[in-house]
């Protein structure tokens, strides 16, 4: 079983990627070891556990979408069950991408606005919130994962772009036995929608 979970999360994280960009949200639990078990998760999203963690598998749960994005928002949703109280991370990324032909992993660059967070409580989940001292206010990043004053946005007129290895992060306080859902617009993205933050986009 743990074989194939480990399949699977290769298919869904990387090789099916190579074509095509594919979200993926990590929620990890190992702080705390909190065991995470997945609830519900809609139609064009795959949940899996951290198969390759071996040990710390349990808790580490990896949300992707379940084909590539397209140049379009599209609708995603998910949910777990945390097994005491703690607190989480969530973390909005892009997919593993190594080729046998690659040194390191490659940017594969999605976007990700109108997150929506139910069973906890989540800061500024749609980064309609910036400014200087904290540019995502509740949120981990930089400036090269912003896109500000953008009519591309999903809704309001800020998002952001993430990859692998330059995730968005957020730190969510979680209670035994409730379930946490999460609902999230994504697509593809380039990597060169983000700049200099405007001054007149700032919320200081």
């Amino acid at each position: 079983m743990v074989k194939k979970l480990m399949m699977l999360a290769l298919v869904v994280a990387g090789v099916s990627c190579v074509a095509g960009n594919v979200s993926r949200i990590d929620i990890d639990g190992r702080k705390g070891g909190i065991v995470l078990t997945p609830d519900t998760e809609s139609k064009n999203t795959k949940v899996t556990d951290g198969a390759w963690m071996k040990d710390d598998a349990k808790f580490f749960l990896m949300a992707t979408s379940a084909q590539a994005l397209t140049k379009d928002w599209q609708k995603f949703e998910f949910s777990f069950t945390p097994d005491k109280d703690g607190v989480v991370g969530i973390l909005f990324k892009g997919p593993w991408v190594k080729r046998k032909e690659d040194k390191t992993n490659q940017p594969v660059w999605v976007a990700y606005d109108n997150i929506v967070i139910t069973g906890t409580e989540a800061k500024n989940s749609d980064f309609e919130f910036v400014n200087q001292k904290n540019l995502f206010d509740g949120w981990s990043g930089n400036l090269a994962n912003m896109v500000t004053g953008s009519e591309n946005a999903q809704s309001g007129k800020n998002y952001i772009i993430t990859w692998h290895n330059s995730p968005v992060v957020q730190t969510l306080k979680v209670k035994k036995d409730q379930k946490v859902t999460v609902t999230f617009y994504a697509k593809e993205a380039t990597g060169k929608e983000s700049g200099p933050v405007d001054p007149a986009d700032q919320n200081i």
